[in-house]
């Protein structure tokens, strides 16, 4: 099991939108959303079940994203350490 320096505040993601070139907005992890209590169970269990193909092989942390300007929504997989 990997660390995500992004959710742990090592680092920031700062991303531009593709649509509009405009900064996004990092809402943190996808699995954070999902059921009322997801966000408190583990987090390789989660990868198992989220519909991202090798996310927990290639031990990344899924992202939510929005667009600041235009609203457009992305998932960015971060590189955990």
């Amino acid at each position: 099991m990997g660390m995500c320096p992004v959710c742990n505040g090592m680092v920031s993601l700062e991303l531009k939108c593709q649509e509009c070139q405009s900064q996004q907005v990092d809402y943190g992890r996808i699995m954070d959303y999902y059921e009322k209590y997801d966000a408190y169970l583990p987090i390789d269990l989660t990868k198992l079940n989220n519909g991202i193909t090798n996310d927990f092989e290639e031990e990344k942390c899924p992202h939510y994203l929005q667009c600041s300007q235009c609203g457009k929504t992305s998932v960015h997989l971060v590189n955990e350490q």
